[in-house]
């Protein structure tokens, strides 16, 4: 069966227009995924969340989910758990939360700052069993491995994408050696979704990509990585 995604490569931080909401509603896609730290104030910060602000970010995923009856993988957010503060994807289903999944393997700059998760976990929507890996998740192949062995069919990833200087061949290889193989070691399809630059993080480059066991289906362009984008793409499980 076909399965539509969009990948919503956008800055950081920012709302859904009304044009895009309707043009998502015309797209009819069975999920959306945003980028690592998409839902995130401002005026706080990455690493600083209140309890309110926290409401609030929640109920724009659900909100979109049910105007869309779509799936939304809400990107991440920092997520306040008593006096913890974790990297959290919530995933909700046509205004229902399905679960969430919160960053095992910190990026050095959430070191001290963020807790780690623990485990892994399976969602179900439209027929498929799929999952969620944060960023730096990927080094971790046993996550890969973990998510087979729990029947994973398309693993989302939100990623926070810095800059490098770098040639595009490199770029390629690394695409290759990264997810390609997680798409080989996890038998999933690999959705990356990545943070376009801006005033407010102006050190990203957006590589969103869509990688099976087989390979690339899908990159953004080395002369997209700085452009907002709605990304579709029709996968077949």
């Amino acid at each position: 069966m076909d399965y539509t995604i969009v990948m919503y490569q956008y800055p950081l931080g920012t709302y859904l227009t009304h044009d895009t909401v309707n043009k998502l509603r015309n797209i009819k896609p069975h999920f959306i995924c945003f980028p690592e730290y998409f839902f995130v104030n401002k005026k706080l910060g990455n690493h600083v969340q209140t309890q309110h602000n926290q409401n609030l970010q929640l109920k724009r995923m659900q909100v979109l989910s049910k105007e869309l009856n779509t799936v939304v993988i809400g990107g991440t957010m920092p997520e306040r758990n008593g006096n913890f503060l974790h990297n959290t994807t919530f995933v909700f289903h046509n205004g229902n939360m399905l679960g969430f999944y919160r960053k095992q393997n910190l990026f050095f700059a959430e070191e001290g700052k963020i807790t780690p998760g623990n485990g892994h976990f399976i969602f179900n929507a439209f027929g498929i069993r799929f999952s969620v890996l944060i960023c730096a998740d990927v080094f971790k192949d046993e996550y890969f491995i973990a998510l087979k062995e729990l029947g994973a069919q398309i693993i989302f990833i939100p990623t926070f994408s810095l800059i490098r200087n770098e040639t595009v061949e490199e770029k390629f290889k690394r695409d290759q050696d990264i997810f390609v193989r997680g798409a080989q070691l996890s038998n999933a399809i690999l959705v990356k979704v990545c943070g376009v630059k801006s005033n407010y993080k102006n050190f990203l480059q957006a590589r969103s990509l869509i990688a099976s066991p087989d390979g690339i289906l899908y990159r953004v362009d080395p002369d997209q990585e700085d452009r907002a984008m709605l990304i579709v793409n029709t996968v077949s499980i």
